[in-house]
C-alpha cells in the first residue's frame, strides 16, 4: 500500500517554497508565480484541523503577498474537499501523480545528450525563458536534495530539458520542456528516459511525476490507475494513484 502523506512530504521537500507558514496541522507554501503547488494551502497529516479555519487563518497572508489563496487538497482527504465545496470555494484544476517502477533502464543513446548534478546558467535560462522568473530561480536555488538535470542540444542549442530531484527511494521528475521549434521531435521523451535512468544510477526506487506530462511519461512505460491502488505491470512497472484539486474562492 502506498503511504501517501510520505509522498506529500517528499513532492514538497522536491519542489520548496520560498515561504512556508503551518497552523493546525496545516501549512501555507507561498512564492509567487503562477503554479499552484508553491503557493498553497496543504494538509500536513491525517489529523489536520479544520480546513475552514485554516483558509481564514492565512487568508491574510496571502493578500499580503498578492497572492490568491487557492487550498490544495488531495484525493484521499475528502472531508476537507466537502467542506470547501459546501462553503461555495470552487475547483480550480487537478492533477494525478503517475509513477513508475525503476528497473534496467538504460540511458538514451543520444550524441546530444547531457546529464549533471546542478543546474547550470544555460539550463535555468533555457528553463525560465530571456524574460527570467525569479520564483522559479528562488526554487531552484533553494532545492538541495540531490538531483539530475538533462539537457539534450540541437546544433550545440537546448532543444529540451527536464530534471528530476531524489529523495528516501523516490525519483520526482519535476520538469520537462521542450522548445518550441523543437518539439515532436521526440526529444521530451528523450529527457524523460535519461532520468528514469540516471534515477536508477541513483539508487532510487520509483520514479513520480505529475499528469501534466502524462503523454511523455505513458510513452516511458507509466501507467496510472484510480486514486489508491497499486498494481504491478509485468512485474517491472508500478502506477500509483494520488490526484490531488485545486479550491479557491470564485471571483
Amino acid at each position: 500500500m502506498t503511504d501517501f502523506w510520505l509522498l506529500e512530504r517528499i513532492f514538497r521537500n522536491a519542489w520548496p517554497a520560498l515561504q512556508e507558514i503551518d497552523h493546525d496541522g496545516w501549512l501555507a507554501r507561498l512564492t509567487g508565480g503562477d503554479t499552484r503547488r508553491p503557493n498553497a494551502i496543504n494538509p500536513l497529516g491525517p489529523d489536520s484541523g479544520d480546513v475552514l479555519a485554516a483558509m481564514h487563518h492565512f487568508r491574510p497572508l496571502y493578500a499580503k503577498a498578492g497572492l490568491r489563496p487557492i487550498v490544495r487538497v488531495p484525493d484521499f482527504c475528502g472531508e476537507a474537499d466537502a467542506k470547501l465545496a459546501a462553503a461555495g470555494l470552487v475547483s480550480e484544476g487537478r492533477t494525478r501523480t503517475i509513477a513508475t517502477a525503476l528497473s534496467d533502464r538504460a540511458m538514451p543513446s543520444d550524441c546530444g545528450l547531457s546529464i549533471v548534478s546542478a543546474p547550470s546558467p544555460e539550463w535555468i535560462e533555457a528553463r525560465v525563458g530571456p524574460g527570467g522568473d525569479p520564483a522559479t530561480e528562488g526554487l531552484l536555488a533553494r532545492t538541495s536534495l540531490p538531483a539530475a538535470f538533462a539537457t539534450v542540444r540541437r546544433n550545440g542549442v537546448v532543444a529540451a530539458l527536464g530534471y528530476v530531484v531524489f529523495d528516501q527511494g523516490f525519483a520526482i521528475v519535476e520538469s520537462i520542456r521542450t522548445m518550441p521549434t523543437h518539439q515532436r521531435q521526440g526529444l521530451g521523451t528523450i529527457c524523460m528516459n535519461a532520468l528514469l535512468s540516471a534515477s536508477e544510477q541513483a539508487g532510487t526506487h520509483t520514479a513520480c511525476r505529475v499528469q501534466h506530462v502524462v503523454h511523455l511519461a505513458v510513452r516511458a512505460g507509466v501507467h496510472v490507475v484510480p486514486q489508491g491502488q497499486d498494481r504491478g505491470h509485468g512485474g517491472a512497472v508500478v502506477a500509483i494513484g494520488r490526484g490531488d484539486r485545486g479550491r479557491t474562492e470564485p471571483h
